[in-house]
């Protein structure tokens, strides 16, 4: 009998395990671009827009994936392809069946006149989540536009009594939390332009002693429009509050809630308010940044709040992304001759990090002025281009014919070193200084100073 009974309990166990392990989310997809790398990211939250790494799987040769992943709550993400991505709203015990369109670019196109790509939506099996999200903002965009004179010159708040109607009227009745709280929040930005009151109602309405909505987007947008430059707009004295970064944590955070009730009564929320600020002041306030960063920390070791902990977290990694003496994204990176180039080889120089993808007149321009630059800079410091898999060769030539000197390198499939280094542009630069630490990113171009700025960091590491 003990025998039978722990066969069952294991049998149990093992269900168990398999419900745990089990994905929730399955997205069936179809794109135009073969063998292309799949990754579905989720955002951390709406307000740093920092995001995780949930799947990652290849189209095959006809552009199928399939994607299954496990996530507990409704949450923002994106799908990207290659480097490429699109908007997604998904939730948990959801299938998904869609098409991505990843248009052909124009050559000499900038990075903010690109096309982008195109989801479309073959099946969906979550609830009406998806559609109630986007109609839902479909009416309020289309009411925004149509009453917005109404609204601002008019004060015609009996208008939003409308909107009510419109949107009962195209969805009937909303089902899912998430799409509530992003109607109730997008309403609460159009009162907050009727009003006129410096969002004073808003704030006491929607976010006085009210839950956080760390992931929902209307909720983080009306977040950021009431309080940015909140030190700024509220009774602090700029010269006290500078001076008050130095003072210890509990003292610090004791005189923002002494000045300011609201600060005082909604701890949690005060938290990422001061935090979101900070980091504000760190762009603003280059003699204060070590205090600033101090009181970030600070912030995050003592909230109590673990998503409040993981929003510094985020805020601060921001903040160190490619900043100067931050650690530089590795590579390890074939040559000509297939040897290997790795980061670490280069541990006792700098180096002028180019990134190219496609041989034409500006790249011509500035590889001339490279040449005559490298024959100044001579063991200054290492010129050291990477180029895409598709223009490796023709770059190649062009080394050979010109007798260009430095390292050529092939990107070949590790495209996601370009979203590491932020490579929104071709040609790009970055200056890297001793043991693989960030010297300057982005670096001008050849033509745009870039002799100054080397110089001037050769100084420093010099030193």
């Amino acid at each position: 009998m003990k025998k039978y009974k722990t066969l069952i309990v294991l049998i149990l166990l093992l269900l168990t395990c398999n419900v745990a392990n089990s994905q929730n989310v399955k997205i069936t997809g179809k794109v135009n671009e073969p063998e292309a790398l799949i990754r579905l990211l989720t955002y951390n939250d709406m307000l740093t827009y920092e995001q995780t790494l949930v799947f990652e799987t290849k189209s095959d040769a006809d552009g199928n994936f399939l994607i299954e992943a496990e996530i507990e709550n409704v949450v923002m993400a994106q799908i990207a392809v290659n480097l490429e991505r699109v908007d997604f709203l998904i939730k948990p015990d959801a299938t998904y069946d869609i098409e991505i369109v990843i248009p052909e670019q124009k050559k000499n196109v900038s990075y903010f006149e690109r096309e982008i790509p195109e989801l479309k939506i073959i099946n969906i099996n979550d609830d009406d989540l998806y559609y109630q999200y986007h109609v839902s903002n479909m009416i309020i965009d289309d009411f925004l536009v149509d009453n917005f004179n109404q609204l601002y010159r008019g004060r015609k708040y009996y208008l939003l009594d409308s909107l009510d109607v419109k949107i009962e009227r195209n969805l009937n009745k909303i089902k899912s939390d998430f799409v509530k709280n992003n109607v109730i929040y997008r309403k609460a930005a159009i009162q907050m332009i009727v009003d006129n009151d410096n969002a004073k109602k808003v704030v006491n309405q929607y976010f006085n002693k009210q839950y956080i909505l760390y992931s929902n987007p209307a909720y983080m947008d009306l977040f950021q429009e009431i309080f940015t430059n909140y030190f700024a707009t509220r009774n602090f004295n700029q010269l006290e509050l500078e001076q008050m970064l130095y003072a210890d944590y509990g003292r610090f955070m004791s005189y923002l809630k002494e000045k300011d009730v609201f600060l005082a009564e909604n701890e949690n929320l005060a938290e990422i308010i001061i935090a979101y600020n900070l980091k504000s002041m760190f762009y603003e306030f280059s003699e204060d940044r070590v205090a600033i960063l101090e009181k970030l920390n600070s912030i995050g070791q003592n909230s109590k709040n673990q998503k409040n902990k993981e929003i510094v977290e985020d805020i601060l990694k921001q903040i160190n992304r490619l900043s100067f003496n931050s650690d530089a994204p590795d590579f390890s990176l074939k040559d000509k001759n297939g040897n290997i180039v790795k980061l670490s080889d280069y541990k006792d120089d700098m180096i002028l990090l180019q990134f190219v993808d496609e041989v034409s007149s500006m790249t011509d321009y500035q590889f001339e002025l490279l040449k005559d630059f490298s024959n100044q800079w001579q063991d200054t410091i290492k010129v050291v281009t990477i180029a895409t898999k598709d223009s490796f060769d023709d770059f190649n030539k062009m080394f050979e014919g010109k007798n260009y000197k430095w390292t050529l390198l092939n990107l070949d499939n590790e495209i996601l070193l370009l979203e590491k280094y932020q490579i929104r542009l071709f040609p790009d630069y970055v200056i890297l200084g001793k043991n693989g630490k960030i010297g300057m990113s982005p670096a001008p171009s050849p033509e745009q100073y870039l002799d100054f700025h080397v110089r001037r960091l050769y100084k420093y590491y010099k030193k």
